[in-house]
């Protein structure tokens, strides 16, 4: 077997054993099984071996082969989110899974754009530093997929405080589109965003997020080098830096300042 993330053998490892099963218990040879799906016999050869990873139309063909009601496509979902799953850094996933169930988040952010935040073209650039290439487009699907939780139905409201630096010290040719990025975002009902100015003098040099949930306990992450930030549940540590954020959020423009100031770094001014 080839060597491969172990997070993604599980749901791999069923999908070939439900197609290998089905296949042997009516007497049918992969070569006949290829010509019928219109696939190679070398393809799902490495399929079987585990050399190659099943494809979506290989799932659906699949299911209408042998008629399974989906079966096939929803092993192939699981292999797919296993896969995301293993690209993202251990210790950020329960980030993620948090976002989607949060009611309101409060991030505070020193030195980055939060990838919630980001541009198409701004995420490229902090993804493409630390990680392979050839992960480097899936990736970036992940982090633009995150930001579909504006799109709820009930989306939760989000509220951004960052230094003023973080913008105006960009790459012009990233700086503009991202500064677009965030005027459509500083758009939505429930997404604000206020500007710490270079002239105001805040010294936390760690980004932290406080998530709120329905009918759960605030918790709260905060950064750490590498993908190696921290989960906090604890209610005391969790309201501490809830302190904090409101005390650097009054030190911030307010929203519409903070347009106006976004709108003037965009413009190079």
């Amino acid at each position: 077997m080839a060597s491969q993330n172990s997070e993604v053998v599980g749901p791999q490892k069923s999908f070939v054993m439900e197609m290998r099963a089905r296949r042997e218990a009516v007497g049918l040879s992969r070569n006949k099984l290829a010509e019928t799906l219109g696939c190679t016999p070398q393809w799902l050869s490495k399929v079987e071996n585990y050399d190659k990873t099943p494809s979506e139309g290989l799932a659906d063909d699949l299911d209408t082969y042998w008629k399974t009601g989906g079966t096939f496509r929803r092993l192939w979902e699981q292999m797919v989110e296993a896969r995301k799953q293993g690209l993202v850094p251990s210790a950020f996933r329960p980030l993620i899974d948090a976002e989607r169930e949060a009611v309101q988040i409060n991030i505070y952010e020193p030195l980055l754009i939060p990838g919630i935040f980001q541009s198409a073209e701004y995420a490229r650039r902090v993804l493409s530093t630390g990680f392979h290439q050839e992960n480097l487009e899936e990736l970036l699907a992940i982090r633009m997929e995150r930001q579909k939780l504006y799109e709820k139905a009930d989306p939760p409201a989000v509220f951004l405080v960052i230094r003023e630096a973080v913008i105006r010290d960009l790459p012009l040719e990233v700086r503009i589109d991202q500064c677009k990025k965030l005027l459509d975002l500083i758009s939505w009902p429930r997404v604000f965003i206020q500007v710490i100015p270079s002239s105001t003098h805040v010294f936390e040099p760690t980004g932290f997020q406080i998530l709120s949930f329905a009918g759960a306990a605030d918790v709260a992450y905060v950064e750490g080098a590498n993908g190696h930030g921290q989960m906090f549940v604890q209610a005391e540590e969790v309201r501490g830096l809830d302190v904090l954020f409101n005390v650097i959020r009054a030190a911030a423009l307010p929203v519409e300042e903070t347009e106006h100031l976004i709108h003037t770094i965009m413009e190079g001014t």
